[in-house]
């Protein structure tokens, strides 16, 4: 089940501060850089951070999660995560179809992640993402962005 994550209840706010931290720890091995942001949030920088952010619970776990910003014709994903327990069930699936709901009619979403980090690439590229800017982040490690246009 998809749900919003309330970032002013803390009990939920440390079970995405503990699913964050495992899966972009993860990520970090994947592309070989220790410094992605999310693996230095808190509470407080969770709730600044003004992204949206709905889970995937399985009885009451959170299992999965997205985190996103809109704007008038764009449609941001900031984060997304699966507990390694959980990994090739389809939530990450689930979660991009849910935020793809709420984009707007004839706009784009976007998205990022490390370019060596091949499932999240391959995640969205099937889900009809296309590549359109790699970023250097440090030597040797690169960011690539990602572009859907959302039918109307």
């Amino acid at each position: 089940m998809i749900d919003p994550i309330d970032l002013n209840d803390m009990p939920q706010v440390l079970q995405l501060l503990e699913l964050q931290q495992i899966a972009y720890r993860i990520e970090a091995e994947l592309v070989g850089f220790e410094e992605i942001p999310p693996l230095f949030d808190s509470p407080q920088s969770l709730r600044d951070s003004q992204e949206s952010f709905f889970g995937y619970f399985e009885e009451g776990r959170l299992v999965g999660a997205v985190a996103c910003r809109q704007s008038a014709k764009e449609l941001t994903i900031c984060r997304m995560m699966v507990h390694p327990d959980f990994f090739r069930r389809g939530i990450a699936g689930a979660l991009l179809r849910h935020i793809e709901s709420f984009a707007v009619p004839g706009g784009i979403m976007t998205v990022s992640t490390g370019t060596n980090n091949t499932p999240a690439v391959n995640l969205y590229e099937k889900h009809g993402f296309e590549p359109v800017h790699v970023q250097l982040l440090a030597p040797g490690i690169t960011m690539t962005k990602f572009m859907k246009r959302v039918d109307s």
